[in-house]
């Protein structure tokens, strides 16, 4: 039980850093395509989009953490 909540633990951190930085890069992007267009564009839409990128984030940390615990080989004697 303790390796799950270990497990989960690196999965839910992975998810809230990719989250944030995916907000930043999204509204560095959109800063940029308000320069060059010089139309507003709804920044509302960082949010929209980190939020999957982050629980595919999240799943995934999870997972690989979940798959190197089990598949470690144990030390010999």
């Amino acid at each position: 039980m303790g390796k799950f909540a270990i497990c989960a633990g690196i999965g839910l951190v992975s998810g809230v850093i990719c989250f944030f930085l995916s907000v930043a890069f999204l509204c560095f992007f959109l800063l940029l395509y308000w320069g060059f267009s010089h139309t507003h564009p709804d920044m509302s839409l960082t949010y929209k989009v980190a939020a999957p990128v982050a629980l595919f984030a999240a799943f995934a940390g999870f997972m690989i953490s979940l798959f190197r615990v089990f598949r470690r080989v144990p030390a010999e004697k």
